[in-house]
């Protein structure tokens, strides 16, 4: 996609005590491919210690990234009207502080409304809880303000909007909906809030937000149908019971379709076919990662697959490739600046890499990882031009090379998620005979140790990942990296 606009983007972020995804979601506003752009964060009188953090990502961009300290807890909906008063941009971006853009969003949805001659936009979005599962895909529709009574069907973290479009309307201070009563009103002056189909954001289900907020929530919700569209008591509750019957309906739709994932997979047939000029992950097309699919890939953009498993035997045309021969047959461009061996610390494994590479192999030793989201908190940073190769288990690997991309911006890094690959080559683990492997049957071989645990992620993985690629048909969707 080339866009050559140069409109400025204001991205409005409200703050408040986030500590948890904040640096993910400012990461993902800077590493936007749209570059013209100024971010306000509102600091929403935020707990002290949370000073530091906003210091740190000031420093990130101090040209574009812009802090607005509050001295007084006012609510995101006032956070949001503070924003807009300080915003210099032709178009407004809202962003909630636990939320993600994936790379594209600000430069699609703007070369969206250029060519549609749009004020407003809103598109699809993921929503992932904290253990980085997908809990359903939202799909956005054209709504006008009959369709908004009933849903709000507007993702707030999806929006871009006209700049003077947008100063002419406040947010109303509520503690939930006054995103909602926003968008009554916008539709009052606009008849059609457009929409677009593609996925942009990643919205973040948060477990404080899903135990005793229902009340407030359906408190708000009457609030936003008595007192700010001014309906009789009765339609106010009546309205209220069908939101939340809709928002019920729109849930359990969002799960169902939440494994078929928009994605064009990109994959290589051999190693040399690898292209180094930018940043990508390499992964190994097998059951684990089709079984995982909606745990890893809500954004695709940077991930690559080699064909491994019995899915060698599946795809036409393709022999299935072992991690271990993926280890052997890797060589690197001169321009390389250091190689890490990233996960589980192991001497064999290293001095086997050492000998290899002819270069000092550095370790990035990963603390035991008990649940997804402690990933979170691996902060490391990398050398730029640098080769990362992960030696822990699908899905944790995956995640931790995304982590790994997004806590270093601006840096070329080559990531290579190969599991026990490593320890096969180095002869640390033992592979299966030539006929077992030939057979498909090295899962066989691999239940000789740890038997009961390997048999139940077997047995787990299987049941996950075969259906999906009967019913959504993944295979069909991958296309061959040129």
């Amino acid at each position: 996609m080339e866009n050559k606009n140069n409109d400025l983007i204001s991205i409005i972020i409200p703050f408040y005590n986030e500590g948890n995804y904040f640096l993910d979601c400012i990461h993902s506003a800077l590493n936007q491919t749209y570059k013209n752009i100024e971010i306000i964060i509102i600091n929403d009188a935020s707990d002290l210690i949370y000073n530091e953090i906003l210091n740190k990502i000031h420093k990130l961009d101090p040209n574009k990234v812009k802090i607005i300290n509050q001295k007084s807890n006012v609510g995101a909906g006032e956070a949001r009207n503070i924003g807009i008063k300080f915003a210099n941009g032709e178009y407004i971006a809202f962003l909630d502080s636990d939320d993600e853009w994936l790379p594209h969003k600000l430069e699609y949805q703007l070369d969206v409304m250029k060519k549609r001659k749009l004020d407003f936009l809103h598109n699809s979005y993921y929503a992932v809880d904290e253990r980085q599962y997908c809990r359903g895909l939202y799909v956005a529709k054209n709504m006008n303000h009959n369709d908004l009574i009933n849903s709000c069907d507007i993702g707030l973290s999806t929006v871009m909007i006209k700049s003077n479009l947008c100063k002419n309307i406040l947010f109303a201070s509520l503690e939930t909906k006054e995103d909602y009563i926003y968008w009554l009103k916008l539709s009052k002056i606009i008849s059609t809030l457009s929409a677009d189909d593609e996925f942009v954001t990643i919205y973040r289900i948060k477990e404080k937000s899903l135990s005793g907020n229902y009340i407030i929530k359906f408190k708000n919700a009457f609030k936003v149908y008595y007192k700010y569209e001014q309906l009789s008591y009765f339609y106010s509750v009546l309205n209220t019971l069908k939101l939340s019957l809709y928002w019920l309906k729109k849930k359990i739709i969002a799960r169902i379709f939440s494994e078929k994932y928009p994605i064009n997979f990109k994959y290589v047939e051999k190693t040399k076919d690898i292209n180094f000029n930018k940043s990508f992950i390499l992964v190994a097309l097998n059951m684990a990662s089709i079984a995982y699919m909606r745990l890893l890939y809500t954004d695709s953009s940077n991930i690559i697959f080699w064909i491994d498993g019995v899915f060698g035997s599946i795809i036409s045309g393709f022999k299935k490739v072992p991690g271990r021969q993926i280890v052997n047959d890797l060589v690197f461009p001169k321009n390389i600046q250091s190689i890490y061996l990233c996960g589980n610390d192991s001497e064999m494994q290293k001095n086997y890499l050492n000998k290899k590479y002819k270069i000092p192999i550095k370790i990035i030793k990963i603390p035991i990882i008990d649940d997804y989201k402690d990933i979170k908190k691996i902060k490391n940073e990398y050398e730029n031009d640098s080769v990362i190769l992960i030696n822990i288990a699908t899905p944790k690997q995956e995640i931790l090379a995304s982590r790994i991309l997004q806590c270093n911006l601006n840096k070329k890094l080559f990531i290579f998620c190969l599991g026990g690959g490593i320890a096969m080559a180095c002869g640390e683990e033992k592979s299966a005979p030539k006929i077992i492997y030939e057979m498909n049957l090295e899962w066989l071989w691999r239940l000789k140790k740890k038997t009961f645990i390997r048999l139940v992620r077997l047995l787990y993985t299987f049941f996950l990942s075969m259906p999906k690629v009967i019913i959504y048909k993944y295979l069909k969707e991958i296309k061959l990296l040129k």
